[in-house]
């Protein structure tokens, strides 16, 4: 998407273009984190956050990465150290 021109209106609020809503499907009521990468302000709706997150934790709690390896290392150890 182009860049756009937005005004700051009086107390600091900001209109996102309805473009930019419709393209980032953000709709009247939802929640956006606001993040600053050193002059930039980037805006991310809540609900991409939390699915970063859920793919993560999915990933640790279904046996993937490196986390299951590790842990299964473990229980080798462990059974040697008992036999």
């Amino acid at each position: 998407m182009d860049a756009m021109w937005a005004r700051i209106t009086q107390g600091g609020r900001l209109v996102i273009p309805a473009a930019v809503r419709r393209s980032m499907k953000i709709t009247d009521g939802d929640v956006v984190m606001l993040q600053m990468e050193g002059k930039v302000l980037k805006v991310v709706p809540l609900r991409d956050r939390l699915d970063a997150v859920q793919s993560v934790c999915s990933q640790v709690l279904t046996g993937g990465g490196v986390v299951a390896e590790f842990l299964e290392e473990r229980r080798q150890e462990a059974s040697k150290e008992l036999d």
